[in-house]
């Protein structure tokens, strides 16, 4: 009996809270915590398949592994149906394209020769153990994005951008597992038809970079400027296409309430350049330079991150598919008569968004003495560009919405540093680190391997901080905050006449209102 009366409570407990959060982001983000708990790690049919599809290295590679990659293969019609693959080999070769997923390379055997399909396919399944990045992965939708691109707009997207051939992908809202099949990448060895044009077959793919272990080059970034803009280009917000393709304001509305609370437990102090509130501890690391009229506002910040970052999103001028992650380590590179070449991958975080945000977003991974060098010429050549190919944007306009969308990685950047900074600290480590600090790149196997992604994780955040910083000076993010509020305080105004004239009700929540995917 007192056992039926606690269920009973904790049900109408339950119910109480999921109403009274319910259509807020924390209410969204409190259920992805509890699909994660409850439904992580369960097998079932993808939304986009039907098929059920493996979940992880290990089942693909399993005694199960090739009647599941034969269901998968035929279902594509890439494998003839009297065809079934016979062995499925995992190379176990160290994959570090990135840290969210499950990687790995595959030899497959196959009962008959297949002209069409290679031996060698690269495989991506969502993190299957439970922390920190899975949940950001959850709240931050990178599967469903990775998989409706290839389901969707890959074919299309090929005719401006390479981007390696899809075999399968599918991905389960509940339980939140992805299976991504596509042809292999041989970093440093000839490159395939399929990602290069057919006369690149006789070259070979440059050795893979990563956006902080290797110096950026000019020749780089702006070659990510032409293949970017080509690709918005193509898929402005205007196009039909875009209609069931996730927005920015979509895939990462819960995980602004995680910037939210990381900013309001740490953003203060960074701002400050202290190490949990404690001054002096190696201060020249702290390369960043908070404008001073932004000091001391922190929290009022934080309030209207998500709003100022939905209202860039949602302005169609402004708003295109993009990748939105155009960084060295998502990209392969070719030479084609002495010209550079790249296609991408990697498109976790595609959508439809402010491509000024977008741009402010690729280039705050630059080293900061990089970007301020030539972050002139990069504006220069991707407004030209933008221009030439039929969608001039006004210098104005750009640098209002490029400024503004800084915010995210202030206040993301600026919490996230103290847990970076106190972890390195307790092992002894920050107090001898110096900005772009060799021991990022060395490959000394007496360092811990994940000792050493925390050092790289926070020489990335410090360039991105400090790179916000100076956006926001060169730029004057105060001024155009303040510009923002005052565009929206006129719309809100102007809701207020409309009710008072048609005695309707119009929602004005300070959470901006998400439409239906």
């Amino acid at each position: 009996m007192e056992l039926g009366l606690w269920v009973a409570l904790v049900l109408v407990a339950a119910s109480s809270l999921y109403w009274s959060l319910r259509g807020t982001a924390f209410g969204a983000l409190l259920l992805t915590i509890v699909k994660l708990i409850a439904c992580k790690g369960r097998r079932a049919a993808g939304a986009l398949t039907g098929l059920w599809f493996p979940i992880s290295v290990e089942e693909l590679t399993g005694p199960r592994g090739p009647k599941l990659l034969t269901k998968m293969l035929q279902h594509g019609q890439h494998l003839p149906l009297d065809v079934s693959v016979l062995s499925v080999q995992h190379l176990r070769k160290d994959i570090k394209d990135g840290v969210k997923g499950d990687k790995a390379l595959l030899k497959v055997t196959f009962s008959k020769e297949v002209p069409n399909l290679p031996e060698t396919f690269f495989v991506k399944f969502n993190l299957q153990s439970f922390g920190a990045m899975r949940l950001l992965v959850a709240t931050s939708d990178v599967c469903l994005c990775e998989a409706l691109f290839y389901h969707h707009l890959a074919e299309e997207a090929a005719e401006v951008v390479k981007t390696p051939k899809c075999f399968f992908v599918d991905f389960n809202r509940l339980t939140g597992e992805f299976c991504l099949l596509t042809e292999a990448l041989h970093f440093g060895g000839p490159a395939a038809v399929s990602t290069a044009d057919a006369s690149a077959s006789s070259f070979e793919l440059r050795p893979m970079k990563h956006r902080i272990r290797d110096p950026a080059t000019l020749e780089e970034q702006l070659l990510f400027i032409e293949t970017g803009a080509r690709l918005h280009c193509k898929f402005w917000a205007d196009n039909q296409v875009l209609r069931d393709m996730p927005k920015f304001y979509e895939t990462h509305r819960e995980m602004w309430v995680l910037c939210s609370l990381s900013g309001r437990f740490g953003l203060g102090q960074t701002v400050r350049r202290t190490l949990r509130g404690q001054a002096e501890v190696n201060e020249d690391w702290m390369t960043w330079d908070v404008p001073g009229d932004l000091k001391g506002k922190e929290w009022e910040l934080i309030n209207d991150m998500p709003a100022i970052l939905t209202s860039l999103a949602q302005d169609l001028d402004m708003a295109a598919f993009g990748h939105n992650d155009l960084t060295t380590d998502n990209a392969f590179y070719w030479k084609d008569c002495d010209h550079l070449k790249l296609g991408l991958f990697d498109w976790q975080q595609s959508c439809v968004n402010n491509v000024a945000q977008e741009w402010a977003w690729n280039w705050h991974f630059l080293e900061p003495e990089f970007l301020t060098e030539h972050e002139e010429r990069l504006i220069g050549e991707l407004l030209v560009t933008y221009e030439r190919l039929g969608r001039p944007i006004s210098r104005k306009k750009f640098l209002h919405a490029y400024v503004l969308g800084t915010v995210q990685m202030f206040v993301f950047g600026g919490g996230g540093l103290q847990l970076l900074m106190a972890e390195l600290h307790s092992k002894g480590i920050f107090q001898s680190l110096v900005p772009n600090d060799p021991r990022c790149r060395m490959s000394d196997s007496t360092m811990d391997e994940n000792l050493r992604e925390k050092l790289v994780g926070a020489e990335m955040t410090r360039r991105t901080f400090t790179n916000c910083c100076n956006i926001m000076r060169r730029h004057d993010f105060a001024s155009a905050w303040l510009r923002w509020k005052a565009e929206r305080t006129k719309g809100r105004k102007h809701v207020q006449v409309l009710m008072a004239m048609t005695g309707t009700f119009i929602c004005t929540c300070e959470e901006e209102p998400v439409p239906p995917r």
